[in-house]
């Protein structure tokens, strides 16, 4: 029995033992693979974290080597950049750059696109070569769709320029100019405002005219004027005079040079100073024939010797004549008023000398015959003998024949 019951509990005891070993190795392997999975999951997340890691990690790129780099580039490349969001330093991306480079080096009119309220500018500087440093204005606060605007405007619209990139266009072609370009130059404030200005001592201005004008001289130039005109809106002629003068002296323009002998050649006759008449006669004016009656009227003017000369020199490069050396003025007078110096045959008498043409002179209050005779150049016995006169005394009003002299 004891026997029995001993083999039992032996029985019971292996069945444990087997369960307790079971269990214990069922337990060993749910830990070591629990062990296993989670090494694994952190090897995993390691190895995906450092090729992460390497794969964003590219050589720094400063904002000034970006910069150089997009300031060489062309509008277009610069428009396909405007899409970049990629991060560059102090919080600007690359289209931040690639709008400023846009603005700075092709006149893109952001300001007409954006306006200005939009706008929050900053400068920002870069060296382009030793010694060399080029600053320009970056916008930075600008979201998505104010670049969708821009990217908008540069590829529907012509001519994507401001008004100093119009007039360089115009500056940089031949003409005839394309008439897009003119038009949308015409549009300009400050083409406006000088348009206006010209009007007013040229009438009917041709548009084409005035650009051929502006061209002739600098952008700054023209930006200068037209501020005056607006913030002192002094529309006037003597203006008008004014700004023709610039650029027919400072900038050698012909056709400014063409308009004021047109319609204001009584103003360089009297108001240009010598010096200002001999540039004005190097001009070489466009339609040299209408500076022909001014050339005259300076060479029997009582200006300087070089403006005569000048002026003579003027008319025997118009009669394809070389000007005689050394300049003689009696010579010239006679070579280009032979009515001065050879007295004009009416009708010859039998018998009698010819008659001549004479000047008249009507008396004035207070004249006198020697008043008169030194006016002319003649004197007082030949006055007296012409119109035969008994007495020095003169009427109010008589007409008295003058003997003829040079000047």
């Amino acid at each position: 029995m004891n026997s029995s019951l001993e083999q039992h509990w032996m029985q019971r005891a292996r069945a444990l033992t087997q369960a307790l070993i079971i269990s214990g190795t069922l337990n060993i392997g749910l830990v070591s693979t629990f062990i296993y999975f989670t090494l694994k999951d952190k090897q995993s997340v390691v190895s995906q974290e450092v090729p992460s890691a390497m794969a964003t990690s590219k050589p720094s790129v400063t904002n000034e080597q970006v910069l150089l780099s997009y300031s060489q580039s062309s509008f277009s490349e610069l428009v396909g950049m405007l899409k970049s969001e990629e991060l560059l330093e102090e919080g600007y991306t690359e289209r931040d750059l690639a709008l400023a480079c846009l603005t700075a080096f092709h006149h893109f009119p952001l300001t007409k696109v954006l306006g200005e309220a939009v706008l929050q500018k900053r400068k920002i500087s870069f060296s382009v070569r030793e010694n060399e440093i080029v600053e320009l204005l970056v916008f930075p606060g600008l979201k998505t769709e104010h670049f969708e605007a821009v990217l908008q405007f540069a590829h529907t619209e012509k001519w994507p320029l401001s008004a100093k990139g119009l007039f360089l266009a115009v500056q940089g072609s031949q003409p005839p100019y394309d008439p897009s370009l003119l038009e949308a130059l015409s549009t300009t404030s400050e083409f406006h405002h000088i348009y206006i200005l010209l009007q007013k001592g040229i009438p009917a201005l041709e548009r084409s005219v005035l650009v051929d004008l502006l061209q002739s001289g600098s952008w700054d130039k023209m930006k200068e004027i037209a501020e005056k005109l607006r913030v002192l809106q002094c529309y006037d002629v003597d203006s008008c005079r004014e700004v023709l003068m610039t650029y027919a002296l400072n900038f050698h323009s012909k056709v400014a040079g063409r308009l004021l002998v047109q319609h204001h050649a009584e103003y360089i006759m009297k108001r240009l100073n010598d010096e200002q008449l001999i540039a004005f006669l190097d001009l070489h004016v466009q339609q040299e024939e209408i500076l022909q009656p001014l050339a005259k009227e300076l060479l029997l003017s009582p200006r300087s010797d070089e403006v005569r000369q000048k002026a003579a020199a003027f008319l025997y490069a118009m009669a394809q004549e070389i000007m005689p050396q050394p300049y003689d003025h009696q010579v010239a007078l006679t070579r280009f008023f032979p009515e001065r110096s050879a007295p004009a045959v009416l009708k010859v008498l039998p018998k009698q000398e010819p008659i001549q043409m004479h000047r008249i002179h009507i008396v004035q209050a207070g004249e006198s015959l020697w008043k008169i005779a030194r006016k002319y150049q003649t004197t007082v016995d030949a006055i007296s003998k012409l119109n035969h006169l008994e007495s020095d005394r003169l009427k109010l009003g008589k007409k008295l024949q003058i003997p003829e002299s040079l000047p």
